[in-house]
């Protein structure tokens, strides 16, 4: 089976991004709820639930420019 994505460029240039980088965006989104799932089943890994939050953040945003948001 295959699949073939076509875009207008650069009318579609956001969409073409999304689909270029859509894997590093969910290794992101992985990795931001694997740190979660740490912090809170085996002990905090930040001293505060605000600096997790802000951690949190900072992964959220580097995905979002991956994907020119």
């Amino acid at each position: 089976m295959k699949a073939t994505l076509e875009f207008s460029l650069p009318e579609d240039k956001n969409e073409h991004l999304r689909a270029v980088h859509a894997g590093a965006a969910w290794a992101a989104l992985h990795d931001i709820d694997y740190m979660i799932r740490n912090h809170f089943k085996h002990g905090p890994t930040f001293n505060t639930v605000d600096e997790l939050a802000q951690e949190v953040r900072r992964q959220a945003n580097e995905a979002l420019l991956l994907l020119d948001e």
